[in-house]
């Protein structure tokens, strides 16, 4: 016997009593309602759907914040492979009004304990006070920027592929000449950050991509041109990650920069400028990420299915309490408050259970998304979508139990007891 049922009976309107007893109580012999399954069934419904709400925002937030796979700039200024001093840069850069904040960077490749990683090379900010402080253009999962020559952050999968942690030293080869892994010095570096990576790297070079890469120094990966006065000992780059002010025309900003990258000597289709430095897996993300809402779609089905079925088979078989209900007294509008009860009841319970269970199994199966990709495993939970739920849950239970309700209330008692 429900407790609840035997409390809502004796202290509230019989038809709650009732109600709560037929979505809780299965009843005995052939009047049996698998109440129980029932009950099961949605609790898992709501269960997966909620977590596949809880996993499709967290997969839409992913794909649509920029700053969650790495980018937190507004376009990148590239030029190729012919670097330039710093000072050449701010030269053309101050060309653009728009542009609030830079930073200059390298792209190349290292050999890290025998295996080749893409690297890019990241200075503090012009008047940034250094000291592992990137203003904020590097989304760190844990640690900090490298600020040091011998220092290394490192994406979480190539973290796992050198079987490294953080903390620990790594033994890091790079041809200073070149700013490519080859035959060159070989130096110890400690790993001191754990880096998400947006789409950086250059023609024949391999990109990073998300927890695929390397940030170290721009010095280490600074290469010697002439032709640009990047001569030995001068920390030159390769790119320019530019964050516009609010309002500014992006486009207009692109052909700026291009024609006075070009004034000051840049070949023509050497410098580009790129908005969209996406990694690959976010872009194969990105074409999935409806699938969370189709398959919650489909579990939403599920459990309306499953209390249409659970409140038609408790009216058929319980054709004979009805019977009973209305001889004693019970007006039609009773028997479906009874009914709209026992929908409540079913719906509530559910809920009870299901929606901790599915944020809890909806985080779980983020994070084991998440950490092999080399993301950040906090999931997001739409806390506003979540308790909406409650409410629309509990009126489509009650429309549902519309129909039952009303065939309920039509039961004729002679009829159904004739054979008593």
């Amino acid at each position: 016997p429900s407790l609840l049922a035997a409390t809502l009976t004796s202290a509230g309107p019989v038809t709650s009593g009732i109600g709560v007893r037929m979505a809780l109580e299965p009843g005995r012999g052939r009047t049996a309602v698998p109440v129980r399954s029932a009950l099961a069934g949605t609790v898992v419904a709501i269960a997966a759907l909620v977590a596949a709400a809880v996993f499709g925002a967290s997969l839409a937030g992913l794909v649509g914040t920029p700053g969650r796979y790495g980018q937190n700039w507004d376009a990148e200024l590239s030029t190729g492979f012919a670097a330039v001093p710093a000072s050449l840069g701010a030269k053309v850069l101050s060309t653009v009004p728009g542009i609030a904040g830079y930073t200059e960077g390298n792209s190349g490749q290292l050999t890290i304990d025998g295996q080749l990683v893409p690297a890019i090379g990241v200075d503090p900010p012009p008047g940034s006070t250094g000291q592992g402080d990137d203003g904020g253009y590097l989304t760190m999962l844990a640690g900090r920027t490298p600020d040091g020559p011998d220092e290394i952050a490192l994406g979480a999968q190539t973290l796992r592929a050198i079987h490294a942690r953080l903390g620990e030293t790594v033994r890091v080869a790079v041809n200073l000449a070149t700013g490519i892994a080859g035959p060159g010095t070989e130096r110890t570096m400690r790993v001191v950050g754990v880096t998400v990576f947006p789409d950086f790297g250059l023609q024949d070079l391999s990109d990073t991509d998300l927890g695929n890469g390397a940030v170290v120094p721009a010095a280490l990966l600074t290469t010697t041109q002439a032709n640009t006065r990047c001569v030995q000992g001068v920390t030159c780059y390769d790119f320019f990650l530019l964050r516009y002010r609010p309002g500014t025309d992006t486009a207009a900003a692109t052909t700026r920069l291009l024609a006075a990258a070009a004034a000051v000597g840049c070949p023509f289709g050497a410098c580009t400028v790129t908005s969209d430095q996406r990694p690959g897996e976010i872009k194969d993300y990105a074409a999935v990420s409806d699938t969370p809402l189709a398959l919650g779609l489909v579990l939403a089905v599920l459990a309306v299915a499953t209390v249409a079925h659970v409140l038609l088979t408790g009216v058929r078989r319980r054709r004979r309490d009805m019977a009973v209900l209305k001889t004693l007294g019970f007006t039609r509008s009773q028997v479906q408050g009874a009914v709209a009860w026992e929908a409540t009841a079913l719906a509530a319970a559910a809920l009870l259970i299901g929606i901790p269970v599915g944020v809890v199994a909806g985080r779980w199966a983020w994070a084991l998304f998440a950490d092999p990709a080399g993301i950040a495993s906090q999931a997001t939970v739409n806390v506003p979508i979540v308790l909406l739920a409650i409410p629309v849950t509990l009126l489509l239970a009650n429309v549902i139990a519309a129909w039952p309700g009303w065939t309920a209330a039509r039961l004729r008692p002679a009829t159904v007891l004739r054979a008593e």
